[in-house]
């Protein structure tokens, strides 16, 4: 599974327009469009409204197959424009694969999200690691999750190429918060944490919460 974003960062001055144009043009995308967009706004770990768009495709050819007759919809280009005045800069746009799961993945994301990740030292190893996080975190709290690696990123950008995350689903955040503090609290947990430096650099390192909007 592919799942494709854009990270937008809207300008100091635009208050909620910025959002109230994402919430317009995300509607129009779901309404013409074969893969429906989720639409979320950061609650901690960028910018203060820091806006961001996922969809899942099964493929390649069915991400593309459904993304590119809306580059010639002039209502979603005119949406895309508007909302771009808002934005400091053009959308991150990444994709990156589904590698592992641990629990069921909801069918649909949920209201609350949370995604923590970095760009590997060692690709193999990282991976390893974050499939034996990804599964322990799961038989821990019972929180489903994924593992995922950009294939494409934007360098120095939020998702760097290569980048993996987990990306934990939660119903509130309440949940969100019940599930950090078994997580903080557990000696097996906090053991294989210490590792996490060996294994990637820490400057590209994220720790982002999201609540779905659309």
């Amino acid at each position: 599974m592919k799942i494709a974003s854009n990270v937008m960062h809207p300008v100091q001055t635009s208050g909620n327009q910025g959002l109230e144009a994402a919430i317009k043009s995300t509607s129009h995308w779901n309404e013409n469009c074969k893969l429906n967009q989720t639409l979320y706004r950061v609650v901690a770990g960028m910018p203060l409204g820091t806006m961001a768009t996922s969809m899942r495709a099964e493929s390649w050819e069915a991400l593309t197959e459904a993304v590119v007759p809306m580059y010639t919809n002039e209502e979603n280009v005119s949406l895309q424009q508007e909302l771009g005045g808002f934005l400091s800069a053009p959308a991150e746009v990444s994709v990156a694969n589904v590698i592992a799961m641990a629990g069921e993945m909801p069918s649909a994301p949920t209201d609350i999200i949370s995604q923590v990740g970095g760009t590997p030292i060692d690709d193999q190893a990282a991976a390893a690691w974050m499939i034996e996080m990804s599964e322990y975190a799961n038989q821990l709290t019972g929180a489903p999750n994924i593992l995922i690696q950009h294939d494409y990123g934007v360098p120095g950008g939020t998702f760097d190429p290569r980048s993996m995350a987990i990306v934990t689903y939660h119903a509130t955040t309440a949940e969100h918060e019940k599930v950090t503090n078994a997580l903080r609290a557990d000696e097996g947990y906090l053991r294989r944490m210490s590792r996490v430096s060996d294994l990637f650099d820490m400057s590209s390192y994220f720790n982002i919460l999201m609540r779905k909007i659309i």
